[in-house]
């Protein structure tokens, strides 16, 4: 029922517009009674949805410099009680969260902490981290008809924006009416750990997810259309894949695994239970998947990207190429960015990997995504701490 209402209110502009207004009105006249501590640092991943990606890097960092001791952190998630590691938390959307978050001297997050509200103190400084990188699909002002809660509520603001990508300062002072001073070209921190990866660490995570260490894995990561939408309003997505036809084709010598985006109500519906076909779209490690893939197949999402960090071979299978390049737009020709152009039928997926000359691909992945759109990778949690808190000659946080 929440996700109903919620998704209602976003595609209705009366709704949203009373749901914006009111609800600024609201926090901001309680903001008069809230002192801000510049102590305290509020997190939250995918709207409190996980914790995971870049917010839960940097929180792991300053948990292990002492430097950063004084810091107080509390995490914001949509179910507190599902995160046990984490000592202090509060539940999104509830009083207490816009206390916390008017309470908090930082914000960091990968997607937004306002909730659509407008309500931040002046004294708190915004941060995010991009939870993945602009260079396929359109975003923001660039899209034609783009979300109405980017139209009528966008009105948040950053301290700073930290991206890895090379063409996203082209994209992203445009697409989302910034100052290109805000940007910062650090890396990403949950890609820090991509830098490196290890044949016991791939062995350790096949042994996690059920994987026989004789089989090469095959990772399927589509993106969300938003314009493909459930009876409750959420995104769908329903892939044209013969499961079976994979098996036969691929299941002596390969596993597939198969998650999406975030977004996505519901998943391929319901994927067949059997040792060739791993769901792994609750996982909660997505570098996990990235790891241990031998290919990644996906089509618009910038997991490609993230993926190519370890120089292994991408395919793009785009289906529904033409209608997603009308809906949504696109920055870049994806039949001149993939070794094998857009492929737009299963049998063209898998007569691809059949015939793979790996070497190759991978070679490829190297020089025409990883070398072409990777600006920085490696210790970017650092950079950017650096920058959040810089320190004086002295090695004090002036901060």
């Amino acid at each position: 029922m929440k996700s109903k209402i919620k998704a209602f209110v976003k595609q209705s502009k009366v709704i949203y517009s009373l749901y914006f207004y009111l609800g600024t009105l609201f926090l901001r006249f309680w903001g008069h009674f809230v002192k801000v501590d510049p102590d305290l640092i509020l997190f939250i991943s995918y709207g409190g949805q996980k914790y995971d990606d870049s917010p839960r890097v940097v929180y792991e960092y300053l948990l292990k410099h002492p430097v950063y001791s004084k810091y107080k952190y509390i995490w914001a998630f949509i179910e507190p009680d599902k995160f046990p590691q984490v000592e202090r938390k509060v539940k999104v959307d509830t009083f207490a969260y816009y206390i916390a978050a008017m309470r908090a001297g930082y914000w960091i997050t990968n997607s937004s902490a306002s909730r659509g509200l407008d309500f931040r103190k002046k004294q708190t400084k915004n941060y995010l981290f991009q939870h993945g990188m602009v260079g396929i699909k359109k975003i923001g002002t660039d899209i034609g008809l783009f979300d109405k809660a980017f139209r009528i509520g966008f009105h948040e603001t950053f301290d700073g924006v930290f991206i890895e990508g090379k063409k996203e300062l082209d994209i992203l002072p445009r697409a989302w009416q910034m100052d290109p001073a805000m940007f910062h070209t650090t890396g990403l921190p949950r890609n820090d750990d991509l830098a490196v990866v290890s044949t016991d660490e791939i062995r350790s995570i096949k042994d996690r997810l059920g994987i026989p260490q004789s089989k090469k894995v095959i990772l399927y990561a589509p993106t969300f259309r938003e314009f493909s939408r459930a009876k409750d309003g959420r995104n769908a997505l329903g892939i044209p894949i013969n499961f079976s036809k994979w098996e036969t084709a691929l299941g002596q010598e390969y596993v597939l695994l198969v998650t999406a985006h975030y977004e996505v109500a519901k998943l391929l519906d319901e994927l067949p239970k059997n040792g060739f076909i791993i769901n792994a779209f609750q996982y909660p490690e997505i570098n996990d998947l990235i790891k241990v893939s031998d290919i990644l197949i996906s089509d618009y999402s910038s997991i490609v990207f993230d993926y190519s960090i370890l120089e292994r071979p991408v395919f793009c299978y785009g289906y529904d190429y033409d209608t997603y390049s009308a809906e949504r737009g696109l920055y870049t020709d994806l039949e001149a960015l993939f070794s094998h152009g857009v492929l737009r039928t299963e049998d063209e997926v898998l007569e691809a990997i059949r015939g793979i000359d790996y070497e190759q691909e991978c070679t490829y992945t190297k020089s025409h995504i990883k070398n072409e759109y990777i600006a920085s990778y490696g210790n970017a949690a650092e950079k950017a701490v650096s920058i959040i808190f810089p320190m004086n000659d002295r090695g004090e946080i002036s901060a």
